[in-house]
């Protein structure tokens, strides 16, 4: 994961490595464009420059979930974010760890709506086809709460078991 996300740190030598990289060939296609038609020069006044940063602000933010209000007002938030609201959802049901989460957009329009996947583990002795309804409230309602959106579909999958 990146440990830059949302903390403001400064990038550690391989992010700075991929920067430059990134920039290099930004900078080959931004050229390119440029070479097609002979805007004024005060046109192009620092359009490279806020080019870069736009691609260096994703950078840092990491990968983020689009998704869209009730209303149909378009946001996106970060993809850790979500996943951690779903984790803590599935960890507040007794007997239950989350393990991995996916949450993709759905509906119609796309983004109205989730869909989300996840593996748990659960502890030995419970019932998994009553605990998985409890699941299933705990995401939706939570979702909904905190996303706006409601989820159009929870997949569970049980794939470890603990004692405690």
């Amino acid at each position: 994961m990146n440990e830059h996300v949302g903390s403001g740190a400064e990038p550690d030598q391989t992010s700075a490595d991929s920067q430059r990289e990134s920039d290099a060939q930004l900078r080959g296609v931004i050229d390119e464009y440029m070479s097609t038609f002979q805007p004024e020069p005060e046109d192009t006044a620092g359009v490279r420059e806020r080019i870069l940063q736009l691609v260096r602000d994703d950078l840092y933010r990491g990968p983020s979930t689009s998704l869209q209000t009730q209303q149909g007002h378009p946001f996106s938030i970060s993809t850790a974010s979500v996943r951690s609201i779903v984790r803590n959802a599935v960890d507040a049901v007794d007997g239950i760890r989350a393990r991995s989460v996916d949450v993709e957009p759905a509906g119609d329009p796309e983004g109205s709506a989730a869909t989300v996947s996840l593996t748990v583990a659960m502890r030995a002795g419970i019932s998994f086809a009553s605990t998985a309804e409890a699941i299933r409230r705990s995401v939706s309602a939570e979702v909904l709460a905190e996303l706006g959106i409601p989820a159009a579909r929870i997949d569970i999958n049980a794939e470890d078991v603990y004692v405690d």
